[in-house]
């Protein structure tokens, strides 16, 4: 299968004072390709660099050293797709929900009757039920969620990122959106690119888990996640699963001793 995702060799550090010309390594040498279609989570010690990374793959941050091909281009020239941590502070809390997840569109000078034909048949597609007339604050945290969602995903992007995206949900409706975004992936077949910190939920959705070192981030190991799919909450409870959980956490304990 053709690769999505093509990362060589990056690097990247901030400075950390300026009077002394202190660098701080956040990412360090670090190489994957993601194959088309593919479910990739990423994991690793909190404040190792992962959202740095998207940040790069997403072209809002340039790499000291490195090359990022999307689809063979550089990430700036190809449709990606973007939902962040504080993804309810990205919406406009003034703007119905069917215009928030139309802004790309709006940007591009389509015409409004498109946008929302164009909105209307992506959630019919997917199977997103959302109050269009209604406001984003108006909206449970779910519900705001898949506003995002949608708004990532109305352009059709070769790559869809998303960092840590269901954080500040509950559990059950962390569980509801963990199907969703299954359900929507098995429908789009875009590449995803998700970075996790719960380690049930990394190896739950992913083809493969990819885990990070202690900053600055390399990749200290890939794991395949073999499960069959479609997948449902129920595997959480398999023997299989247990398997990969405890090989995951092995790997995450040996990361964190380096």
């Amino acid at each position: 299968m053709q690769s999505s995702v093509i990362i060589r060799g990056l690097y990247k550090s901030f400075l950390k004072d300026i009077k002394k010309f202190q660098y701080l390594s956040v990412i360090e040498d670090v190489s994957i390709e993601i194959k088309s279609g593919e479910f990739v989570t990423f994991f690793g010690p909190n404040g190792c660099g992962k959202t740095t990374f998207l940040n790069i793959l997403s072209g809002l941050l340039p790499p000291d050293k490195g090359e990022v091909l999307i689809q063979g281009e550089n990430p700036g020239t190809v449709k990606i797709g973007y939902i962040f941590q504080n993804f309810s502070e990205t919406l406009f809390p003034w703007r119905r929900n069917i215009d928030n997840i139309a802004f790309p569109l709006e940007l591009k000078g389509t015409s409004k009757a498109e946008r929302c034909k164009k909105v209307i048949e992506l959630e019919k597609n997917l199977g997103i039920e959302i109050d269009n007339d209604s406001y984003p604050y108006k909206l449970s945290g779910g519900q705001q969620q898949l506003v995002a969602i949608a708004r990532a995903l109305i352009e059709q992007p070769y790559v869809l990122l998303m960092d840590e995206p269901f954080n500040a949900l509950d559990f059950q409706t962390r569980m509801v959106m963990e199907d969703k975004i299954l359900d929507i992936w098995e429908k789009m077949k875009a590449t995803i690119l998700f970075v996790s910190h719960d380690i049930d939920e990394a190896i739950y959705l992913a083809d493969r888990v990819v885990f990070f070192t202690k900053i600055p981030a390399r990749i200290a190991c890939t794991m395949e996640i073999n499960l069959p799919r479609p997948r449902r909450q129920l595997m959480l409870t398999s023997n299989e699963f247990f398997g990969l959980r405890s090989k995951a956490i092995e790997i995450f304990r040996k990361v964190m001793e380096r």
